[in-house]
Order: structure tokens, then C-alpha cells, then sequence
């Protein structure tokens, strides 16, 4: 960890590990001072949890001095706010009645209190920071009491998350990450800093830049942390609990360089297994298995049948789960010509050659020679489908996992004719399935 070249262990007072960083010398003057020190605690482990939010305080505070960090608008209300609150809850336990302080005290107490989150109040933000310092003295709190000091880093709501339940090290790295891309994206550096339009425009982002299932889970993740945060106090309302919901659907699927798919039609148009894969999205393994007895005719219709290459013989017919019906696209009517006949054995293996080797070995030379695989051509198969318009039941049928029943299979057939010579539809620029703005995907990586 960075935090651990700034861990220092003292003999006090008080006696424990410290956290000791030297100012860079460009920053003295307007910090005031040489070094940064804070008591940690004094044992080690707990040290190592204070030090991750000091430390993030420390950097934040000089980021903010160097002016490469910049306090919205927002994060200066809630810091002031916080501010106000903690002064007031001084006073009443004191014994003492608030009283407004005057504008020097004033000044002297937000700057301090900004100073203490690791916060810059300049000169420009002071109006703003004492208007929202009195409206919250004047504020009386209905709901539960708030506590003495609101967390503003990352790593203490995660903590207190941490304290309530039993988390594992890479579910608490994982909402960490989560949190920090959030406040990265929406250009703030306080957790309760994110509105409802953040939260919106962070949802679009990530559903526009991840696969769904993985949009879920992290929208999942960041909206826990959120709503923990709500009931211990550290924010009041969460900005992703009223969020109307999407209709969600799954990315489109990518599609391949069509320049380098033409090459490989032009390069391998004489190869059988390349253009079944191409034409007819088969697997290697199945496309390797076929015999001259699986070309045959349904209802005068040139067919292909994928049938279990290990199951199907005369004697053994394969079980009706276990093949499908394919009609002959009419780029591949010369190959069926040339295949069809009574034969049993496999048509592309040698005497003894296992056509489950043989699919092995033809995709690994595929995805060598061209960088494209089996899969990737199938895949490209089911998308040109897809966008034609079949649907759920048909492209079960034509990729497998759907077959109709014997007495079916024939009316099935004629039914997947309409999709075998289907032509190429011009989509043009395809829509995600939620309307973002530009997506910065380097945050999301």
C-alpha cells in the first residue's frame, strides 16, 4: 500500500503509530507547515485502518492546495453544513445555548473545520459555505440525530460498512474501486457529494459500458454502500433509491472486422469445414463428424442433418435431442451436390482419425493463421440472424438446443428457409439498450 512509507511508530506522546508526510516544498507557504502528522492509533492493524482515511484526507488537501482539485458547489454546502452541525452539538454539550458566532469566529471555524476533512475553502467559496453554515443553525433536525462528524472519504464508508458485516478482502477492494470510479466520473471528492442526476448519469455510463450482468452487479454494489451510508447517518436521502427503472436488455452483440472476414471467405472458399462454420454457424465438432448419409432431401428440399457423430449409424439411429434439420443455403448447393450419398463414415476423416481431433486441430490452425476463432464465426452467424429478425425458437433450431418432434421436422424445415438465404440487412449505427452521453471508458476499466 502507498499508506504504509508514511506509518511511522513513536514513543509519544501518545505512544503508536503515526502518520508522518512531508509537505512538498512548493505547498509550505500556503499550508503553513513542513510536515503533516496525525496519531494514528497504537496497534498496528487498527493504525492501518484510521491511516487509509488519513491518508486520502492528506492527498485530497493537496490536491486541492497545487489548485489541480477543485470543491464543487454541492461538497462546499455539505462540508458547511457538517460544520454547523458539529459546532452546534458542542455547544449543547457544553451546557451552553448556540449562539451565531460573529464573522471573524465564523471565518476562523469553516476554515478550520474544511481544514480538518482534508478540504481548501478559498475565498470565492466563503459566501456559499456561510450561507449554508447559518440556514443549518437555523435547521432543526426531525429525523435521527446525525452524528458528531460525517465521514467524506472513500475509505471510512467503506470501513463502517466493513464493521457491520463480515466482508471478504476482494468484496471490500471491489466497493472501493466501485466508489472511486463513481466520485472520478461525477468530478467531485465527497462520497455524499453525488446527487440524483450523478447517480442517473453514473447508471447510463456503466449499463453503456459493461455487459448487463456486470452492470447489475456493480449498480448492485455501489446502491448497498448508498443505502448503508443513509442509515448510519452519513447522508439523508440515497440518490440511487428513486432512480424510475429501465427496461434492460443485453448489449448487442460486437461484430466482426467485415475486411478481414472477406479475406478469410476469399482464403479458405475451398475448405468445406470453414464455409459449414461460416454459412450454417456449426460447431467444428459437428461439422468435422459429417457423413454423406447426413446430406439428404426433406420434402425435396436439400437438407443437412447434424446428427451425434459417436450415435448415428443405421443401427444406432440418434434420438431426436440430439440432431437438427438444416436446409442448403444456395452457396453451399455445390458442396451438397458433392457430399450427398449413402456413406457412414465421416467425409474429412483419415482411416482411424477422430473427428473430435480433428475439429481441435482445424480451429487452433483457424485462430492462428487468422486471429478469428470457431467460436468467434459462429457467434458472427447468430448476430447476421438476429438482426434479420429471427427469433428465440428459430435460432434454437438453427444453432441447436431446440428440435422439433419427427413428425415436425419437415414443416420445421420449410419454416427455416426464410432465415438460411436471408439477406444482410443495412442496420446502420445500432442503439445500446439506454441513451448515455459519451462514455469515458478508461473510468470504467
Amino acid at each position: 500500500m502507498a499508506i504504509d512509507q508514511y506509518l511511522v511508530r513513536q514513543q509519544g506522546p501518545p505512544q503508536g503509530w503515526w502518520y508522518i508526510r512531508p509537505v512538498p516544498r512548493a505547498l509550505r507557504h500556503g499550508l503553513g507547515r513542513r510536515c503533516i502528522r496525525r496519531f494514528l492509533a497504537a496497534e498496528h492493524a487498527e493504525a492501518l485502518m484510521r491511516g487509509a482515511e488519513v491518508h486520502e484526507e492528506v492527498q485530497r488537501l493537496l490536491l486541492l492546495s497545487s489548485g489541480s482539485l477543485q470543491l464543487r458547489g454541492r461538497e462546499v454546502r455539505l462540508v458547511a453544513a457538517d460544520c454547523a452541525r458539529q459546532w452546534q452539538a458542542h455547544a449543547i454539550a457544553a451546557g451552553a445555548k448556540p449562539v451565531l458566532p460573529d464573522e471573524v469566529d465564523l471565518v476562523e471555524l469553516l476554515i478550520n473545520g474544511f481544514r480538518s476533512r482534508g478540504l481548501v475553502l478559498e475565498q470565492s467559496q466563503f459566501l456559499e459555505a456561510r450561507t449554508a453554515f447559518m440556514a443549518q443553525l437555523q435547521q432543526s433536525d426531525q429525523g435521527r440525530p446525525a452524528p458528531l462528524r460525517r465521514s467524506t472519504t472513500v475509505a471510512s464508508w467503506v470501513a463502517r460498512r466493513q464493521q457491520q458485516r463480515a466482508l471478504s478482502a476482494s468484496s471490500t477492494r471491489a466497493m472501493q474501486r466501485e466508489l472511486q470510479r463513481l466520485l472520478q466520473f461525477s468530478a467531485v471528492s465527497l462520497p455524499q457529494a453525488i446527487s440524483e442526476g450523478a447517480a442517473w448519469r453514473w447508471r447510463n455510463h456503466v449499463l453503456s459500458s459493461v455487459s448487463l450482468p456486470t452492470a447489475r452487479r456493480r449498480l448492485a454494489l455501489i446502491e448497498a454502500l448508498y443505502n448503508d451510508a443513509c442509515r448510519n447517518g452519513l447522508l439523508q436521502r440515497n440518490p440511487f433509491s428513486d432512480l424510475p427503472p429501465l427496461q434492460l436488455s443485453p448489449l448487442p452483440p460486437q461484430p466482426l472486422d467485415q475486411q478481414r472476414l472477406a479475406g478469410l471467405d476469399r482464403q479458405r472458399s475451398t475448405e468445406p469445414l470453414y464455409r459449414l462454420v461460416r454459412q450454417l454457424g456449426l460447431r467444428p465438432v459437428e461439422a468435422a463428424g459429417l457423413r454423406p448419409f447426413d446430406f439428404s432431401r426433406v420434402a425435396n428440399h436439400p437438407v443437412l442433418w447434424i446428427r451425434s457423430w459417436h450415435l448415428g449409424s443405421l443401427s444406432h439411429p440418434c434420438p431426436p435431442s440430439n440432431r437438427r434439420c438444416l436446409p442448403i443455403p444456395s452457396a453451399l448447393l455445390d458442396l451438397w451436390q458433392s457430399c450427398s450419398g449413402t456413406g457412414l463414415e465421416p467425409l474429412w476423416c483419415t482411416s482411424g482419425q477422430n473427428p473430435r481431433l480433428l475439429a481441435r486441430r482445424w480451429g487452433d490452425q483457424l485462430r492462428r493463421s487468422s486471429g478469428i476463432s470457431a467460436t468467434a464465426l459462429r457467434s458472427e452467424r447468430r448476430r447476421l440472424w438476429m438482426e434479420a429478425g429471427a427469433d428465440a425458437l428459430a435460432l434454437r433450431q438453427l444453432l441447436g438446443g431446440g428440435s422439433p418432434r419427427p413428425d415436425q421436422e419437415a414443416d420445421a424445415v420449410l419454416q427455416l428457409l426464410a432465415w438460411i438465404d436471408a439477406p444482410l440487412l443495412d442496420l446502420g449505427p445500432r442503439m445500446l439498450h439506454c441513451p448515455t452521453e459519451p462514455a469515458a471508458l478508461a473510468i470504467c476499466a
